[in-house]
């Protein structure tokens, strides 16, 4: 089993001053814990990956190809191989567990 505390690990990277942090990692998936902050920039991006985001504390916003949506605590977002994507408008630290299928970088 693996288990893991995403406050904990949302906490870690607050103090090393980082974004991410892959917390666990199997041959069909990989999950991080990521987290932002107001004035942090995420870029326009997308991963080959399917990709499940579960807000579990904060606020923002996400852009997915030019459509802006609020985001918050419990949301859950699902995005489909090669969307172009971003998080923005940080109203506080905005805390995800991210799933990546198949595992992030697996498909390249």
């Amino acid at each position: 089993m693996n288990a893991i505390e995403v406050a904990e690990q949302a906490a870690e990277l607050e103090e090393e001053s980082e974004e991410s942090v892959e917390s666990i990692r199997t041959d069909s998936f990989s999950l991080e814990v990521m987290r932002f902050e107001p004035g942090d920039e995420d870029p326009l991006h997308a991963h080959a990956e399917e990709e499940i985001y579960h807000v579990t504390s904060g606020a923002g916003k996400i852009n997915v190809e030019g459509d802006v949506s609020p985001v918050s605590q419990g949301d859950v977002i699902h995005l489909e191989p090669g969307t172009d994507h971003q998080f923005l408008e940080f109203e506080d630290e905005l805390v995800m567990s991210v799933l990546y299928a198949p595992a992030k970088g697996s498909n390249n």
